[in-house]
């Protein structure tokens, strides 16, 4: 792969909640001082601020929040906590094959909740006392059940003829983003098929698997899929980590990817919407958390860009940045630092590509993050952007007139002077002389 692949810009309004660790430790403090109820509204407003206000009743004891295609339904009665979730409504036929898999589910999907079935209606629901309901056990809860309701449903729908309990609120892409995700698609496919190619050739499946697990994880970056389309992508991504032989892995990937490209747009665009969400799906992830994920590929990468092994090096710390995306949301200020790497070194050569990545990584690691404060500030305020454009043209004038005074004939000898009164010891002219310089310069630069 000579060149790295082309870098799609992330749909713009699907912006993450940001992570607010904060919120979460006064939820925990809340609890640890026995104020339950209000930890627990702590908690609900740092999965996603205003739920509070726009889906919980005036005492704060009721609450009907939507997850994509389910809603969830909380009530605080007394010393106790409840959490229910309409999952489906049985079908009259094959009811009794789905109930099987829905079994399995509640064994192997489903962590403290369980599911109950309520005449032909079936729910996921957890209660316990509030002495009990530490946050990061509630937050595990409330995850595990949008998790498997928003997943599942849609799964359940096709494969039994189970309908919803509840039809999400959505709004759809526009015609022109839907357009732009349809070719960002089309071109991020044809470049990962001419790297793929390139690699199965010379039998360096290892690659081959890099790319297009990393491709995967780009889609969901890029597009932000919902529905079928965001399950089948994850499904092809849980796949590329079975236990078969790395080529077969490849060739399965392949062919979903294929399969993916020649979807029509107007299939695609069925799942490209925004939704109202209680809680992600991803981890919330810390500097710390992520300083400890790319430990090993930054060593591999110091390592490779040591031997001149720029290819290596580019196509790790690409694989690492896109697949942090994929499983955690990422502090701000960390996120800024990555999408400007990522931005600049897409479809660059890969020795060229390595520069913005490994600064990026490098950055992370110590914790550096300031590149990502200002490109973030510039990002959200042009007028900061054109401040700095401003500024480091101004700078640059100021350079070149010192330059211009230093080529001076005057200032030649100057220099000149300064150079023998070093060489013979005499610091004290060669500082009056520096001065003298010093004057020239600064009086010069302005007029």
């Amino acid at each position: 792969m000579k060149n790295t692949l082309p870098f799609i810009s992330p749909v713009e309004q699907a912006k993450r909640q940001p992570v607010r660790r904060e919120v979460y430790e006064q939820s925990v403090e809340l609890y640890d001082q026995k104020q339950y109820v209000e930890a627990f509204h702590c908690l609900l407003d740092y999965l996603n601020d205003g739920l509070r206000a726009k889906y919980g009743n005036s005492e704060g004891t009721e609450f009907h929040i939507p997850h994509g295609s389910i809603v969830v339904n909380i009530n605080i009665a007394g010393d106790t906590l409840c959490i229910e979730a309409d999952f489906l409504n049985l079908p009259e036929k094959g009811r009794v094959a789905m109930l099987r898999q829905v079994a399995d589910l509640n064994i192997n999907r489903l962590l403290l909740a369980g599911f109950v079935k309520q005449g032909d209606r079936l729910k996921m629901r957890y209660a316990c006392p509030l002495a009990q309901s530490h946050p990061h056990k509630i937050y595990g809860v409330l995850q595990n059940i949008c998790y498997v309701g928003d997943r599942f449903d849609d799964e359940f729908c096709s494969k039994f003829g189970a309908t919803r309990c509840y039809e999400p609120q959505v709004t759809p892409y526009s015609a022109e983003t839907i357009e732009k995700v349809y070719d960002g698609l089309q071109q991020l496919g044809k470049a990962t098929l001419d790297a793929l190619a390139e690699y199965n050739s010379m039998r360096a499946y290892g690659y081959s698997w890099n790319v297009l697990d990393t491709t995967f994880y780009q889609i969901a970056y890029f597009a932000n899929p919902q529905g079928q389309f965001y399950n089948d992508l994850e499904k092809a991504i849980d796949d590329m980590d079975a236990e078969r032989p790395v080529e077969e892995l490849v060739v399965k990937g392949t062919d979903f990817l294929k399969k993916l490209l020649a979807t029509p747009r107007e299939k695609l665009a069925e799942d490209l919407y925004f939704v109202d969400k209680l809680v992600s799906n991803r981890r919330s992830a810390s500097l710390q958390n992520l300083q400890e994920v790319f430990k090993s590929v930054y060593e591999e990468a110091t390592a490779a860009m040591q031997h001149d092994d720029y290819e290596r090096a580019a196509v790790r710390m690409l694989y690492i940045f896109y697949e942090a995306y994929f499983y955690n949301d990422i502090p701000d200020d960390v996120s800024a630092v990555i999408r400007q790497a990522l931005k600049a070194a897409g479809n660059l050569p890969v020795e060229q590509a390595c520069e913005p990545l490994y600064n990026a990584l490098d950055d992370i690691m110590e914790g550096d993050l300031s590149s990502g404060a200002m490109s973030s500030l510039q990002e959200s305020n042009p007028a900061v952007g054109q401040m700095m454009e401003q500024a480091t043209a101004a700078a640059a004038e100021m350079q070149k007139k010192m330059m211009e005074q230093m080529g001076g004939a005057d200032m030649a000898e100057l220099q000149q002077k300064m150079t023998e009164a070093m060489a013979r010891g005499d610091m004290a002219e060669y500082m009056r002389l520096a001065g003298e310089l010093q004057q020239k310069m600064m009086s010069n630069l302005f007029n």
